[in-house]
């Protein structure tokens, strides 16, 4: 899902907007992990670790207003993740 810019007007802390960025490279650590894992069981794990990462920054995110920049940005983590996400499915 895509950042929409009439989010509820929430005020926000840059710390917020970092917790959400940490999740996001959090899942995107996980799932190349993942990737470059023998083991089922640890392939297994990092992907769960990683769409429960995804999912914490999605409910998050829609909790802020975001500058265009920070949108940007935060969306292309998003598509990143999702996708790495999908290709280890």
């Amino acid at each position: 899902m895509m950042v929409s810019k009439r989010i509820q007007s929430e005020q926000r802390a840059p710390a917020d907007i970092g917790f959400v960025t940490e999740e996001l490279g959090l899942g995107i650590k996980c799932c190349e992990v993942a990737l470059s894992s023998a083991s089922a069981r640890t392939w297994e794990r990092k992907i769960m670790d990683a769409q429960k990462a995804h999912d914490t920054a999605l409910r998050f995110v829609r909790r802020f207003r975001l500058s265009g920049h920070e949108e940007q940005r935060i969306n292309q983590r998003i598509v990143h993740l999702k996708t790495l996400l999908e290709e280890l499915k």
